[in-house]
């Protein structure tokens, strides 16, 4: 007896060290041998998802040939099951005997003793006692003794699956680590400035590693590609398309130069088909700006559209719905042009801003999404303040998705809406320069500013020839324009003889309808804007004329 408990005393002080599992499983085997004096002791632990006990003998035939006994089988897998010990005098005739493994070496298997290794109401494994050297079999006293073991052992094996998942953990941590930094080497700065087009970002990944992204190129000519994406799915697979995609977007931003965005999109998509697993896609918002035409492309697949402070309030940009990229090869795409001076500032976003999820349940879009941009002006602090609002509204709640948001904001300083001169020929050239430099800036399409800079210097030069004629000092004039989403309106006053609606009506009628007296600058005129209208205001004539934006940021 005292032998058993000097035995169990070294064990203690071994195993408390130990931290090899094969190193620890070898001595435990050899110890408990001692201290069952028995011919063989084994060790059963499970392996694998299907929880197999693997037996560890020493019987060295055992060990080599890596014997199994699968899942509720033999005596060992019921005691596995039940995490009760049972004491045997004669495995061999026990109707439980799982012969298989007795037949991979020449043990003949009499009495048994087998123990559960527990912690609680689990089982980690189980034990064997085989055939005790002074015969017969296993006492009361035996199997009291082996369970004091067997609680030793149990206790090593937690201590050690809690090293080995600590281990395990700071691995992932580490490789979580590398991944985070690799991803985030794919991402351009977070905050730019492109000659007059800054560019500000917002990027919060549900995990270590997410599927969002957002890019910026600037390209030939000036022109900037940017965006936001989302790849379905989370953690390192998303990672991986993310990187993929990024990719992909860099080496080919080049090309929007000279196939437009839809186009590009396209492109994008069907190259995105070749390398993806089926299942899988990546949904964008990309925006292309053109700072010297002043215009704006949007292509949407698969995210919400783009937002734009109008000056007052912001509202989403209508824009062709497309399909996510990488799904079919076949798909169309469509964008949209529009005037980049639509607004000051434009924000783009994936669905992690607007689906995330409040603790009462409620969605960010419900209703908090409109109340934060209704607050939200445009600055340098609208996309702190559209942060803030969203972060305090997911408080308590767990992100369930990627969110970045793309703020970009315009600092070109527009041109005068207003201009004031004295009416001769050589003057007229400023309000030609007026014109074409407010149109620009607003985005107006090359061939409708020529024509609009054609309707104005028709209408300056009719008023230096007939309303000023018999004046030669003074000649006033002022030219001004407004704008709104359906078109543009200029004004141009004087104070020298004007005429009436009726005299213009008069003037540009067919030939057919009457005699032809007006010259080829009023039909010019005429025909550039789609309203004209002559008054007199305040003892001045005023020339309003109307083009329509349908139009006019055709292009």
């Amino acid at each position: 007896m005292q032998l058993r408990q000097n035995v169990l005393i070294d064990v203690a002080r071994r195993l408390s060290s130990t931290q090899n599992l094969v190193e620890l499983v070898d001595h435990i085997l050899q110890r408990s041998r001692e201290v069952m004096d028995c011919e063989v002791c084994s060790i059963l632990l499970p392996d694998g998802p299907e929880e197999d006990l693997l037996i560890r003998s020493t019987l060295d035939p055992i060990n080599a040939m890596d014997v199994r006994v699968p899942k509720g089988k033999g005596i060992a897998g019921d005691v596995y099951a039940t995490k009760r010990a049972v004491n045997i005098e004669d495995a061999l005739s026990d109707p439980r005997h799982f012969r298989p493994a007795a037949d991979q070496s020449d043990l003949v298997t009499r009495a048994m003793v087998t123990i559960p290794l527990l912690d609680g109401e689990r089982c980690l494994g189980v034990m064997q006692a085989i055939n005790p050297n002074r015969g017969g079999a296993f006492t009361a006293q035996d199997v009291e003794m082996f369970e004091s073991f067997g609680s030793l052992i149990a206790v090593t094996l937690l201590r050690l699956e809690s090293q080995k998942k600590a281990i395990q953990e700071a691995e992932t941590r580490q490789q979580l680590s590398s991944a985070k930094e690799i991803q985030d080497s794919f991402l351009p700065a977070p905050q730019v400035r492109l000659g007059d087009v800054e560019v500000e970002s917002f990027y919060q990944p549900a995990s270590e590693v997410g599927g969002d992204f957002y890019f910026w190129h600037q390209i030939d000519d000036g022109k900037i590609l940017l965006g936001v994406g989302d790849v379905c799915g989370k953690g390192l697979p998303a990672a991986l398309d993310m990187a993929r995609g990024t990719t992909l977007i860099a080496s080919t931003a080049h090309l929007c130069v000279s196939m437009g965005l839809a186009e590009w999109t396209a492109t994008l998509n069907q190259r995105l088909c070749g390398v993806m697993k089926a299942g899988r896609f990546i949904a964008i918002n990309a925006m292309l700006i053109c700072p010297k035409t002043r215009r704006v492309s949007l292509c949407c697949a698969g995210l919400p559209g783009a937002q734009v402070f109008d000056g007052q309030k912001w509202q989403e940009v209508a824009a062709p719905a497309n399909a996510p990229l990488g799904i079919a090869r076949v798909a169309r795409y469509e964008e949209r042009v529009l005037s980049l001076s639509r607004g000051c500032q434009w924000m783009l976003f994936t669905d992690g801003i607007t689906e995330v999820q409040n603790r009462a349940g409620e969605h960010f879009e419900d209703r908090a999404f409109a109340e934060t941009l209704a607050q939200t002006g445009c600055g340098k602090d609208s996309l702190k303040h559209l942060v803030e609002k969203w972060s305090a509204f997911a408080h308590g709640a767990a992100y369930q998705d990627d969110a970045t948001v793309l703020m970009i904001t315009d600092h070109a300083t527009p041109p005068p809406n207003e201009i004031a001169l004295t009416c001769q020929p050589d003057t007229l050239r400023l309000v030609r320069e007026f014109i074409d430099a407010w149109a620009l800036w607003h985005g107006i399409a090359d061939d409708v500013i020529g024509l609009i800079v054609l309707g104005c210097d028709e209408v300056m030069s009719n008023i230096c020839k007939y309303a000023y004629c018999s004046v030669d000092g003074g000649r006033p004039a002022c030219c001004r324009i407004e704008s709104d989403d359906s078109a543009i309106r200029i004004f141009i006053e004087h104070q020298g003889e004007g005429i009436t609606n009726e005299d213009f009506a008069r003037l540009v009628t067919p030939p057919c309808e009457g005699q032809r007296i007006g010259g080829l600058g009023l039909h010019v005129i005429q025909e550039v804007f789609d309203r004209v209208d002559f008054r007199r205001e305040e003892g001045r004539s005023v020339i309003e004329l109307v083009k329509s934006l349908s139009a006019a940021r055709a292009g």
